[in-house]
């Protein structure tokens, strides 16, 4: 465990690392809004059991990615975590907490570099290669976030990490979809109306979460029962 966590530490320090030295950072009233929003969302998160937890961030990031770029993507990620650890209750320790921020801060990098490479463009999700890169971000952000935190829980509770990547995350991939649909449609509207069409994160996310909350204990309990 220690040296699996020391190696998420070390690559997520690498990313920032590697983003920082590339450009500078563009804190335009967009990704502020953004910010204060993933702020507010970064505490809705649900324990599924087995240390692991699944959060309402994603739309956020993968928004940030295409809208305004890696960079404020990752910083994104960053504070929205740190906030997280810091009023968050009961607190996570210090490892656990540092883990958490770099494992999304990871997921965003390779999220992030994945859209560009695969021809994505800042703000386009009109042409057909933005689009199947906007798939493969959504797709490489998943992944990556939630392998590492089964890896994690499984080497904690000392079970199969693909037990409980099956159990507690498979059955997300459609929300993390249809987040990605959300930020189609909020690009969409953002050239027309502006940065108001980001409202739109606010309440997909409150029901992505009320999903998750009622929809969860009812699966494990009819999973108990057979």
């Amino acid at each position: 465990m220690t040296a699996f966590l020391a190696m998420v530490l070390a690559l997520g320090g690498f990313a920032a690392l590697e983003t920082l030295m590339h450009g500078a950072l563009n804190l335009s009233a967009d990704f502020l809004l953004l910010l204060v929003f993933a702020c507010v969302a970064a505490p809705h998160t649900l324990n599924l059991g087995h240390n692991a937890r699944i959060s309402t961030l994603q739309p956020f990031l993968v928004g940030a990615i295409v809208l305004l770029g890696v960079r404020e993507a990752m910083l994104l990620a960053a504070v929205s975590m740190a906030y997280f650890w810091a009023v968050g209750r009961p607190r996570f320790e210090v490892h656990k907490g540092l883990f958490n921020l770099c494992n999304f801060v990871l997921s965003t990098w390779l999220g992030g570099h994945v859209y560009y490479l695969s021809g994505g463009r800042t703000g386009d999700v009109s042409s057909p290669d933005s689009l199947l890169a906007l798939l493969w971000c959504v797709l490489t952000f998943f992944a990556v976030n939630t392998a590492l935190v089964s890896i994690a829980a499984g080497l904690e509770q000392k079970i199969d990490p693909f037990r409980v990547w099956y159990e507690k995350y498979s059955w997300t991939i459609n929300s993390q979809l249809a987040g990605g649909s959300l930020v189609i449609l909020i690009a969409m509207l953002r050239q027309r109306y502006g940065l108001q069409a980001l409202f739109l994160l606010v309440p997909f996310c409150l029901m992505s979460y009320h999903f998750y909350k009622a929809y969860f204990p009812r699966a494990a309990q009819r999973a108990h029962k057979t």
